[in-house]
């Protein structure tokens, strides 16, 4: 079999795994979080740092407004990447310690009813651990979408949607598709609302 053949169906395989009821709750929060005028904070490390990037921008940007023109079709979301401020987050990971660097911004902006997404192939990070830590004692709804094991904040967190393999890429690959669905099913449940 082409390596690029075994790839895909080792994806396939994993997203074939993946829970469809913690997929709707998790979209179902999203749309609360819209409906409550609340916050969605997003974090990851590495690839999963770019595909929070990613969700903030498709977040706002693809579920509320059209291809083209100045106005949103609906309420936007209101989403926060604690990756995309390098200067504080570096100033946290420097002055404090890396394993706060969320954990400290959610302290600062995070409010009861907010909820915090979690995107972490091992979910075992320090610095996602300490968020999810932070999100709970503020009452915050803790996401987490993880693979392998789901580890520790896969645990913690009040809606898991674990992608079911042990290869990071197809971990990180399954996390963009869950958020690019997540985006689809904002735009039904939006227009709805």
């Amino acid at each position: 079999m082409h390596l690029l053949d075994e790839y895909i169906a080792g994806l396939q395989e994993a997203l074939s795994g993946i829970d469809r009821a913690a997929f709707d709750t998790m979209v179902s929060e999203f749309v609360r979080v819209q409906s409550d005028d609340a916050c969605l904070f997003v974090a990851g490390n590495g690839g999963s740092a770019a595909t929070a990037s990613h969700i903030v921008n498709d977040f706002i940007k693809g579920a509320a407004w059209p291809a083209s023109g100045r106005k949103p079709l609906r309420k936007p979301l209101r989403v926060v990447g604690l990756a995309d401020c390098v200067p504080l987050m570096t100033a946290f990971a420097n002055d404090n310690a890396y394993d706060y660097m969320f954990a400290a911004q959610l302290e600062a902006l995070g409010r009861p009813g907010d909820a915090l997404l979690l995107i972490s192939g091992s979910g075992n990070s320090p610095n996602i651990v300490e968020a999810a830590k932070t999100a709970q004692m503020s009452d915050m709804t803790v996401i987490a979408m993880t693979g392998f094991d789901g580890g520790e904040v896969g645990r913690m967190a009040d809606i898991h949607v674990h992608v079911p393999c042990s290869s990071m890429p197809q971990a990180e690959d399954a996390h963009l598709i869950l958020q690019h669905a997540c985006v689809e099913a904002l735009k039904t449940a939006l227009r709805a609302t």
